[in-house]
């Protein structure tokens, strides 16, 4: 079993870029213990992502990770399968969780949720872990939707009995405020990927997190 606390997301970074950025990501992520490093690019192609993700597997095994950071490929299930990826994230509009839990048992499901009623949706349909969210403005997700009043996001931490993890516009003083509404974590894109130091915004994320989150939920593994 294994708390989701801290996720790290990927950028849209450049195909050709791909080896330097997912090398540093993937070391930032192991470096600071962070519970799930997220592959993400919604300007790639199928094929593109495939080799991604195969690529960043590869390079989390390098680094001794010995399956404490977990990957999860956002919204394709049959690629996370095939790369022998932890798990896979969906939202709204992607493959539906029911589907995935039947076909694909084994990957960890994480769903994206904008009000309670996906929240409560998704944990009936298998999900493990809720991505909830936008909490604050973000630039890294266009297509991330209206701002989440923070009632909307307490009363999700309050009504599912799977973690919740706060996305969106997440930076290191927010950790205290999420953590008081009731989150189990935050997942992170621009906060770690569009610094100067990827490693070192990390491992400070990790601080504030173990500072300040408290261990709800677990999620298999």
């Amino acid at each position: 079993m294994k708390t989701i606390n801290f996720q790290i997301i990927t950028k849209d970074f450049d195909f050709e870029e791909r080896f330097e950025y997912l090398s540093e990501i993937a070391a930032a992520a192991v470096g600071s213990s962070a519970d799930v490093l997220q592959l993400r690019n919604k300007n790639i192609s199928s094929r593109k992502l495939y080799d991604c993700a195969v690529y960043l597997k590869k390079k989390l095994d390098n680094l001794n990770n010995c399956g404490k950071t977990l990957l999860i490929i956002n919204d394709r299930p049959d690629i996370a399968y095939i790369a022998g990826a932890d798990g896979v994230h969906v939202g709204q509009e992607d493959f539906p969780a029911d589907k995935i839990k039947k076909f694909f048992p084994n990957l960890i499901l994480g769903v994206s949720a904008e009000n309670v009623k996906q929240a409560e949706a998704a944990e009936k349909d298998g999900a493990d872990y809720i991505g909830a969210g936008p909490l604050y403005t973000t630039y890294s997700k266009k297509d991330a939707g209206d701002i989440m009043t923070k009632e909307t996001f307490k009363t999700i931490c309050s009504s599912v009995n799977i973690p919740v993890i706060a996305i969106g516009g997440i930076t290191e003083d927010k950790i205290e405020e999420i953590a008081e509404l009731g989150s189990d974590g935050a997942a992170v894109i621009g906060a770690v990927s569009n610094t100067g130091d990827p490693l070192s915004a990390a491992i400070n994320f990790r601080k504030n997190i173990d500072k300040f989150l408290i261990h709800r939920h677990i999620i298999r593994k």
